[in-house]
C-alpha cells in the first residue's frame, strides 16, 4: 500500500497529481476530503444513484453514431474534445457517455470525462480571490479539464447550509437547473466539505472554462468543464458561476446583503458574484 503525498492536493486518487508552488499552502489551507466525482449527500433521491444507464451492445471497439448511447442526441465528442458548439450554447444537447455496462473498450470515442484529469494543474494563492486553481500547460479549445464534484444535496439541505454560512465563509454550492420539455431539473452539489480539485476554480464573468452536464453510470449528473478556448500555461483557470452553459445556471447576478463583490477583474465585470436566489429566501 502506498502512502498518501501529503503535499498531493488529490491525496493520489487522480492519476495526476496537484501540487502547489508554495508547498506548506495545503497543510495551511486545505479543509475538505477529496472525492474524485459527486456522492449522495444529506436529502439526496438516492435512486437517481442506484438507477444503471442502460450500456450499448455495439460490437466494434470504437462506438459510432449508431451506437445506442450516442443516436439519440448526436456525436458530442471528435478527436477526445468536445464540439465548441456544444459549450457554446449554440448545440446543447444532453450528453451520455459509454459507460461499465456497454461493450465497448476504454479507448471508445464516447468515453472522455470518466478518464478523470489529463493536464497538470497546480493550487495557488491568488492576490484578491483567496485559492485558486491554474494550469502549469497550456490547453487546447473543448479539452475536458476536470468536474466540479462534490455532495449531492436536497434543496432543504442546500438552503439550511446556506443559511449557516457567515459573511466570512466561502459558498461552494452550485445549482444546476437543466431545462427539459417536462420541466426543470434541479441538482444541488457541495464541495466544502467533500469535493474535487475544481472546488479551488473561481467565478469570472469572462471566463476560460464552461460547465456542462454529462452522465455516465446513472442520472447523477457529472458537473464538467471543458476550455472554450486556448488557455495558455500559467493561466488561472475559471468558470461563471450564474451562466456556465444554455442548459445551466448556478444563480442570480446581486446585489442581496448575501451577494459578496465580484474581484475576477474582467472589462465586463458584473460587479457581484451569482447567487441562488431561493437558497437565501
Amino acid at each position: 500500500m502506498h502512502s498518501i503525498d501529503p503535499f498531493d492536493w488529490t491525496e493520489g486518487l487522480e492519476s495526476i497529481a496537484i501540487y502547489s508552488s508554495e508547498k506548506t499552502l495545503i497543510q495551511d489551507k486545505k479543509t475538505s476530503k477529496y472525492v474524485k466525482t459527486n456522492i449522495p449527500g444529506p436529502g439526496c433521491d438516492m435512486d437517481d444513484f442506484e438507477t444503471q444507464i442502460l450500456g450499448c451492445k455495439c460490437e466494434n471497439r470504437l462506438c459510432i453514431e449508431t451506437c445506442s448511447c450516442i443516436a439519440k442526441y448526436g456525436t458530442v465528442y471528435d478527436d477526445g474534445k468536445i464540439l465548441l458548439s456544444v459549450i457554446d450554447g449554440k448545440n446543447m444537447v444532453p450528453i451520455i457517455e459509454c459507460n461499465t455496462q456497454c461493450t465497448c473498450t476504454a479507448d471508445c470515442q464516447n468515453r472522455l470525462i470518466q478518464n478523470g484529469i489529463s493536464f497538470k494543474m497546480e493550487v495557488f494563492r491568488s492576490e484578491t480571490k483567496g485559492l485558486g486553481l491554474r494550469t502549469i500547460e497550456s490547453i487546447d479549445p473543448g479539452s475536458f479539464v476536470c468536474e466540479y464534484a462534490g455532495e449531492i444535496l436536497s434543496f432543504e439541505e442546500a438552503k439550511q447550509r446556506t443559511k449557516r454560512q457567515t459573511e466570512h465563509d466561502m459558498n461552494y454550492v452550485i445549482v444546476v437547473k437543466e431545462h427539459h420539455r417536462t420541466g426543470v431539473m434541479e441538482t444541488y452539489v457541495d464541495p466544502s466539505c467533500r469535493g474535487n480539485i475544481g472546488r479551488y476554480i473561481n467565478h469570472s464573468c469572462s471566463p476560460n472554462l464552461s460547465m456542462v452536464p454529462v452522465r455516465v453510470n446513472s442520472m447523477v449528473p457529472k458537473l464538467c468543464l471543458f476550455a472554450v478556448k486556448e488557455i495558455p500555461s500559467l493561466t488561472e483557470l475559471t468558470f461563471d458561476y450564474g451562466h456556465a452553459s444554455s442548459t445551466t445556471n448556478s444563480g442570480s447576478v446581486g446585489p442581496p446583503t448575501s451577494s459578496k463583490q465580484c474581484m475576477c477583474g474582467a472589462h465586463d465585470c458584473r460587479g457581484y458574484l451569482p447567487y441562488e436566489r431561493l437558497l437565501y429566501e
